[in-house]
């Protein structure tokens, strides 16, 4: 270790002491999708996606580095096709306390082919649980979903033991992507080019209408249980990390957050509810930590995800109502928001060595 990092890393800490003596603590939580980690000779989804040794190094040096730069508390990660290796990163990068909940899943080509990343959590406090995000039936029972519709990335629910401040619920998430769910033709191969295109066209339309559901379903399942911990726990402050893979327009967005006007409640409207009703409305939101940081002069959104061209937001940080400094009750509040989008400019480096995905982090000052 240098000097340079190691006077550094004694300055993080005697602004920790300082904090925790003060009674108050700056705690960072970041989201990093970090584009297909997946230690060799892992292939992701096909034979030849694979990294050479040195791209590996470099890829594992990057990950380190931005690690560095995002200086988080907490961290939620997507696109991890090798949890033990990224434990070890993230530990030896000063992050002890490590989990993911699920494993991640083979395909059909081969023993190191993967077709299923996991999500993970890496933190600099204790993690005092780490658990599955369950797909429960209310969706199916409301929702043209298959019976046995789940997560496609199952999202995690930790409880993170925070040191001088109250503890914090983080959920980590990675919703199904844009990319079309894959629908089977009808049409033989012996048929006229002219209607095999027809009937694939088609099926790309169904296709993405699936794909819509699918996330859509997601984010109303992951609201669930996120809204049990909002309501039996609304003054412990909760915490959402992740690639939602949708606009902040969105109806999955929307569905997740609630964030939209409520017009009434149970066909009442909302002029004519009682006060505890308004409360509990907004206990049961999420916020936007864009919204929520310091904004003094207006400054627009920066792009966390570039598709031909056209950049857009897809990765999030939300935060519950006990860290909305309009709350009297609020156990802290958003005092600053980041995005680190480096890579995503054209520097000649490619995904594969980096992330398409800029790493977004919002700053908690706590009481």
């Amino acid at each position: 270790m240098s000097l340079k990092k190691w006077y550094w890393l004694l300055d993080i800490e005697e602004c920790r002491t300082s904090q925790l003596n003060s009674g108050k603590m700056d705690i960072r939580f970041g989201t990093f999708n970090l584009y297909q980690f997946a230690a060799p000779p892992v292939a992701w989804y096909a034979p030849q996606n694979t990294y050479s040794d040195s791209d590996w190094f470099d890829k594992k040096a990057w990950v380190t580095a931005q690690l560095d730069e995002m200086a988080c508390d907490v961290v939620g990660f997507q696109e991890v096709f090798s949890p033990d290796e990224l434990k070890a990163l993230v530990n030896a990068a000063g992050y002890p306390h490590f989990a993911v909940v699920d494993t991640p899943a083979k395909g059909d080509d081969g023993d190191n082919v993967y077709v299923g990343p996991v999500v993970a959590i890496a933190s600099k406090f204790p993690l005092v649980s780490a658990e599955k995000v369950s797909f429960n039936d209310n969706s199916s029972q409301h929702l043209p979903l298959k019976e046995d519709t789940e997560f496609s990335r199952t999202p995690i629910r930790a409880e993170v033991q925070i040191d001088g401040a109250a503890n914090a619920i983080v959920y980590v998430a990675h919703f199904k992507s844009k990319r079309p769910v894959s629908i089977p033709s009808d049409v033989c191969d012996n048929a006229a080019w002219d209607d095999r295109v027809l009937a694939s066209m088609q099926a790309r339309s169904i296709g993405n209408v699936a794909s819509m559901l699918q996330r859509g379903a997601e984010a109303s399942e992951l609201y669930e249980n996120i809204s049990k911990d909002l309501h039996a726990l609304s003054e412990t402050p909760v915490v959402l990390l992740g690639d939602l893979n949708d606009n902040i327009h969105s109806i999955a967005i929307e569905a997740l957050s609630n964030r939209g006007r409520v017009y009434d409640i149970d066909g009442v409207a909302w002029a004519d509810l009682p006060i505890e009703a308004k409360v509990a409305s907004y206990k049961l939101k999420l916020y936007d930590a864009f919204d929520m940081a310091p904004n003094p002069d207006g400054t627009a959104r920066t792009p966390t995800h570039y598709h031909r061209g056209e950049g857009g937001t897809l990765d999030y940080v939300f935060v519950s109502n006990a860290l909305n400094e309009k709350n009297n009750n609020a156990a802290g509040r958003v005092s600053g928001f980041d995005v680190y989008d480096a890579p995503l400019k054209n520097d000649g480096v490619s995904n594969k060595k980096q992330s398409d995905h800029a790493q977004v982090v919002a700053t908690v000052a706590f009481n």
